[in-house]
C-alpha cells in the first residue's frame, strides 16, 4: 500500500491526507508554512498502489521489501525523497521530446510482470534508461577506480610522500575495473524481452546516467569530469533473466497468498546494510 505517514522536520509522524488537506502543524516555524511546497509533498506521496502484478523495479528490491512496503502502513521522510523527484521531473520533460521513430515512457506487461522503459529509437533498435545517479554510482558502474603510474623521478630529500631516493608517482583513473550495474542490467534486459515479444526488436542497450553532483569537487574526486555519461549494457540470457524474474515474482506473490514474512533481503539487497539502517522505509517491521 502507499504511504501513510510523512515524517516531519521535528521527527513526529503525520497522515499524509492531514498533512496535505490542512496547515502544516509546524508552520510558524517555517518559511513559507510548509517544510517542503503542498505540489512537492503530493509528488512524494503519488506511490503507486499495488493491483497484484509486480514491476521490474519493484522485484529488483529485497522480497521481504516489497513485501512490507505492500502490506504495512509505513511513513516517508520527505528529505530521502528528492532526489526521487528528481528524476521523475526529468523523466516528464524529457518525455515531451520524444522524436519520431520513438516510443518513450510506454508500460508493457511480459509474464505478469509490468514495467515502463524511458525510450526506444526504432531507427537504430537501441533501449535508452535514464538515470539521476551521484558521481560514486557513476564511478562504480562505469568500473573506474585508482592507481600509482611512476613519473620516472624519485624524491631528493625525505618527506611525507617519500623517503630520499623512493620512486615518485602519481594517481591515474582507469575505467577497466568490476563493473557494477548488474541491477540496471536486469531491469534493462527485462524492458528488452518485453520489447521483442510486442516485435520491436533490440540491438542495443543504454543507460544515460546523469550525475546529480556533476562539476562539484567531490565528483571530480572520483574521476567524474562530465555531468552526464553513456553507458552500454551488455545482453544477458533470456533464459537467465526470465529464471531470476520468475523466481522473484513468485516468492513475492506466495508470501502476500499467504500473509507469511519472507525471509530477510540478500546482502546485496540490504547494500550491506547500509540500506536497513537508513534508506528502506519499512525497517520498522522488520527485526
Amino acid at each position: 500500500m502507499p504511504a501513510r505517514y510523512f515524517i516531519c522536520p521535528d521527527e513526529q509522524q503525520i497522515e499524509i491526507t492531514q498533512c496535505l488537506n490542512n496547515s502544516c502543524r509546524i508552520a510558524s516555524d517555517l518559511p513559507g508554512g510548509r517544510c517542503l511546497t503542498a505540489r512537492t509533498l503530493r509528488l512524494i506521496a503519488d506511490r503507486r498502489t499495488w493491483k497484484g502484478i509486480p514491476s521490474v523495479t519493484q522485484l529488483l528490491k529485497g522480497t521481504r521489501e516489497c513485501y512490507l512496503e505492500i502490506t504495512k502502513n509505513y511513513a516517508l521522510n520527505p528529505q530521502d525523497s528528492i532526489f526521487a523527484v528528481h528524476g521523475t521531473k526529468v523523466h516528464s520533460f524529457l518525455d515531451l521530446y520524444t522524436g519520431m521513430g520513438e516510443l518513450g515512457e510506454e508500460t508493457m506487461h511480459h509474464d505478469a510482470i509490468s514495467g515502463t522503459f524511458d525510450c526506444y529509437d526504432g531507427d537504430t533498435q537501441t533501449l535508452y534508461d535514464t538515470k539521476t545517479w551521484g558521481s560514486y554510482k557513476v564511478q562504480k558502474a562505469l568500473g573506474m577506480y585508482q592507481i600509482d603510474v611512476p613519473t620516472g623521478e624519485v624524491y631528493k630529500t625525505n618527506c611525507k610522500s617519500g623517503n630520499k631516493g623512493d620512486p615518485k608517482t602519481r594517481k591515474e583513473w582507469r575505467d577497466d575495473g568490476m563493473k557494477n550495474r548488474l541491477d540496471t542490467a536486469i531491469q534493462l534486459n527485462k524492458y528488452r524481452m518485453s520489447l521483442e515479444a510486442l516485435g520491436f526488436p533490440v540491438k542495443t542497450m543504454v543507460i544515460e546516467a546523469l550525475v546529480r553532483d556533476g562539476g562539484l569537487l567531490v565528483a571530480g574526486m572520483r574521476g567524474i569530469k562530465s555531468n552526464a555519461a553513456i553507458i552500454l549494457i551488455n545482453r544477458i540470457s533470456d533464459g537467465w533473466i526470465k529464471k531470476y524474474m520468475d523466481a522473484k515474482k513468485d516468492s513475492l506473490l506466495a508470501a502476500l497468498e499467504q500473509k507469511t514474512m519472507p525471509p530477510k533481503c540478500r546482502i546485496k539487497e540490504r547494500w550491506n546494510n547500509r540500506k536497513c539502517e537508513r534508506y528502506c522505509n519499512v525497517k520498522e517491521y522488520c527485526e
